[in-house]
């Protein structure tokens, strides 16, 4: 496996647009701090804990890099392929892979602290997607069509819930309840501590990872809507068709909403109307989920591209071409970019 620090390959394709209230002005530069060559196609998407960047790929493997350097911290092998972002409680990080397996990891060794594996093994489903961790619980969705609840000091089940069909979406905690958007095109509101449902919702086809915000969850479908619904109950605010699947998790920043389409458009919305504001088409499809800092929105693409635009105007702002599929989530921090794609690599960018 091979570092390669300091290589700045792209610099900034033009200066950062000055950027519109409620956006602030970006002193982020883009050049390439770091990469890491993880020798296979990084599939999942990276989360920070202890001073590294955690990061699976399509071997099952689970890697910790020095964010600082991008040297390799430590390993742990999750037995199948990882999609997801692990999430965090405390310093352990918790993941799922392609067996159907949830591992808890010992975030400063990469030691396994406990695995569950669901009993019903004659309908394995494999983990798509990320956990949800809180309330000292970890939560996951399957592809057997169970949500799972287990307690995260042991990995004993607390209660499942059962959709009846394939889940590969995340599920999202806000409060005491669990949000969850089902293949079959349903839409569930969990109590978090019983697993009983609250109240539903659906659309006309599979639901992506729905997003918590300011007393609304917003959650689009493979239908091409993206539906705005109070926490409390099912009372709609607004709907708007983008007219093909949407493939992203909203995100929510400045008093807009942006998400991403099968088809590669990235979409900016009024937050309270569900306005159109902006469209901006890329080659290929968006997996990648958005993420937003200084006043820029950045994403990666299938056609092998991440970008960052500016949030209020949809102007291209930044690029980066790897050559092969972005689907990872974008991080942040501390001013530090980091992703995997297919490729093989992870970067940082400052």
């Amino acid at each position: 496996m091979k570092l390669h620090r300091s290589i700045p390959l792209f610099l900034l394709a033009a200066a950062l647009l000055a950027l519109s209230a409620p956006f602030e002005a970006s002193a982020w530069r883009g050049v390439q701090k770091w990469s890491y060559d993880a020798g296979n196609s990084v599939t999942g998407s990276p989360a920070a804990v202890n001073g590294t960047i955690v990061i699976g790929d399509s071997e099952g493997r689970l890697v910790a890099l020095d964010k600082a350097t991008g040297e390799l911290r430590w390993t742990f092998s999750a037995g199948g392929t990882i999609n997801g972002t692990p999430a965090l409680l405390g310093s352990t990080l918790f993941t799922g892979g392609a067996d159907g397996s949830l591992f808890a990891v010992d975030g400063a060794t990469g030691r396994e602290v406990w695995h569950f594996t669901p009993r019903e093994k004659y309908t394995p489903g494999a983990i798509w997607s990320s956990p949800a961790a809180g309330n000292g619980r970890v939560y996951f969705n399957s592809a057997d069509g169970k949500v799972y609840a287990l307690d995260a000091p042991s990995g004993n089940l607390a209660w499942t819930f059962d959709t009846g069909r394939e889940l590969r979406s995340s599920p999202v905690l806000s409060g005491s309840l669990l949000f969850v958007g089902a293949y079959e095109g349903l839409f569930h509101a969990l109590d978090a501590g019983t697993g009983k449902k609250m109240w539903g919702g659906g659309s006309g086809g599979p639901i992506s990872t729905p997003t918590a915000a300011d007393g609304l969850v917003l959650f689009g479908s493979w239908d091409g809507t993206l539906q705005s619904v109070k926490i409390q109950g099912v009372i709609p605010q607004w709907k708007y068709s983008a007219g093909e699947a949407i493939t992203t998790r909203p995100l929510v920043a400045g008093g807009r909403i942006f998400f991403g389409t099968v088809n590669g458009k990235m979409v900016a919305l009024e937050g309270a109307s569900g306005k159109l504001l902006w469209e901006f088409p890329v080659p290929g499809g968006i997996h990648s989920n958005p993420a937003y800092h200084e006043g820029m929105v950045f994403f990666g693409s299938d056609g092998g591209t991440l970008f960052a635009l500016d949030a209020a105007t949809g102007r291209e702002a930044w690029k980066f071409e790897s050559g092969r599929e972005i689907m990872s989530d974008p991080l942040f921090v501390d001013g530090v970019l980091y992703f995997g794609s297919f490729d093989g690599k992870v970067y940082a960018f400052e």
